[in-house]
């Protein structure tokens, strides 16, 4: 079992760091940005919506841990949230938590908060590519909206 708690300061500036690593390679995958440009964007990214870190408004970074081991963050979750929708930022499990059930729990737990903030729908993008995300998100119960679609013009 699993448990989403807020996140603290030190853990949003490690959060931050992987955010912003994890979405410039991103980036340069999916929008042909070279990494230069991929790394302002990702900074960028974070830091014009998360203004004020954990204590932005409309926004919930929650740490996900594994019960057994309450010390060892497994992965992130970023919430945007304008009710009474929530939009899943970032979902984040470090790849040597992954394949082990530990995505399906936290979207779960996730769920039954979001209930409890009377939230009645949440959305999220997941990368072309990412078919056991998609896996993941289309078994538990999330359907596709639509494609987004980009043309790098430089």
């Amino acid at each position: 079992m699993i448990t989403l708690r807020d996140m603290n300061e030190e853990e949003f500036e490690n959060y931050r760091s992987l955010f912003i690593n994890e979405y410039a390679q991103d980036l340069q995958k999916n929008r042909g940005y070279l990494s230069e440009k991929a790394l302002i964007k990702a900074i960028e990214s974070i830091d014009t919506v998360l203004t004020k870190g954990v204590a932005t408004p409309a926004n919930q970074l929650w740490c996900i841990q594994q019960l057994d081991e309450p010390e060892e963050v497994i992965g992130f979750l970023w919430l945007s949230i304008t009710r009474p929708t929530a939009w899943i930022s970032d979902f984040y499990i470090y790849p040597n938590w992954r394949s082990r059930g530990f995505g399906s729990l936290a979207l779960c737990v996730m769920k039954r908060l979001l209930k409890v903030m009377d939230i009645n729908e949440v959305g999220l993008r997941v990368a072309p590519e990412n078919a056991s995300a998609k896996a993941l998100y289309q078994k538990d119960g999330f359907h596709i909206t639509g494609i987004n679609m980009s043309q790098n013009l430089n």
